[in-house]
């Protein structure tokens, strides 16, 4: 009862920081739901929605490559729906139950004696996703290194990307090294942990991911052109918006950012936190006070959100459907 009670605290806590953050955007300026309204032609919605499939399509694609590098089948349309499904669950169960357990939890189904390579397919896919974020940001940050040593606070930002990768870097390096998986150093550095079975388990089947260094590649441009997908969504969206002033490569840099903070658990979906961290971006990496940020990010999450209602109907079309408190209790 008290474990119930706390996670529906936390919640309602997420819950009430995204409102707090979207509230102070709205009443202080910074997000114009009027600036959206071009957005709702049919040519415009129909271009917002094939980008937002087509962005969950590659990052479907990105999970099921790394499912079939365990020797496991995996193909596409399943894949996409359990994707889709995952998506749901982020905008309508935040808190313990989130759209990565929900989707691990029904391939294990579909494949009984698969939940190893669910969870740790599902945490690879989560971690090398943000790694290409990383890579893309420095990537773009090294094409406009003139502009960024030119503002303090964005060379700050670009020593903290670097780090970031570097860490990213010398992580999957170790992971994936053969030399010290057939030594045994790392796992006897486990065997010293509390719950060392699960973590070693873990760790093995994390190394398998790197033996296939195509499929490893392949997953790298899945997330890259998934992203790429988001990125000229945003950027679509900006121009509608009025907002034709800010160069293609702003959106390259500040989306991949965004995205990162996003990502974090303290928001429903990144509803917020978002907006947010897209407006203090833009207006660093511009110079001047502007609402793209939270305008073209309001865009994005409400596309996604009615794609993700596909994943509500192929949720409920399922005969071996399952109360999320039940699928959290099982994981």
């Amino acid at each position: 009862m008290v474990k119930h009670t706390k996670k529906l605290l936390v919640q309602s806590l997420k819950i009430a920081f995204s409102a707090a953050i979207i509230f102070w955007l709205i009443q202080s300026g910074k997000l114009n739901f009027a600036a959206l309204k071009n957005l709702l032609t049919p040519w415009a919605a129909a271009t917002a929605l094939l980008l937002v499939t087509l962005n969950i399509f590659f990052a479907s694609e990105r999970w099921r490559i790394l499912i079939r590098s365990q020797g496991l089948p995996a193909r596409s349309w399943p894949v996409f729906k359990l994707t889709l499904i995952g998506a749901f669950f982020n905008f309508a169960m935040p808190g313990g139950v989130g759209g990565d357990v929900i989707k691990a939890y029904y391939f294990t189904r579909e494949n009984p004696g698969s939940k190893v390579v669910a969870v740790t397919s599902v945490l690879m896919d989560r971690v090398l996703g943000l790694f290409a974020m990383i890579l893309l940001a420095l990537l773009v940050m090294i094409y406009d290194l003139h502009h960024i040593v030119q503002t303090p606070a964005l060379l700050t930002l670009f020593y903290f990307i670097c780090a970031l990768f570097a860490a990213f870097l010398i992580a999957l390096s170790l992971i994936f090294s053969v030399k010290l998986y057939d030594s045994g150093a790392i796992k006897k550095g486990i065997h010293r942990l509390p719950l060392s079975e699960k973590f070693l388990k873990l760790y093995e089947s994390m190394h398998l991911y790197g033996k296939d260094g195509k499929r490893f590649m392949a997953v790298i441009m899945m997330s890259l052109v998934s992203q790429a997908c988001a990125i000229i969504f945003l950027y679509l969206a900006g121009q509608m918006a009025g907002f034709d002033d800010v160069a293609a490569r702003t959106y390259f840099l500040v989306a991949p950012l965004g995205f990162m903070a996003t990502a974090i658990p303290i928001s429903p979906a990144g509803v917020g936190v978002g907006q947010a961290a897209f407006y203090f971006l833009f207006n660093l990496y511009v110079g001047r006070q502007i609402e793209l940020g939270p305008t073209v990010i309001t865009a994005y999450q409400v596309g996604t959100f009615v794609l993700s209602l596909g994943g509500a109907f192929f949720y409920l079309r399922r005969k071996d459907r399952v109360e999320a408190k039940e699928i959290e209790q099982e994981s």
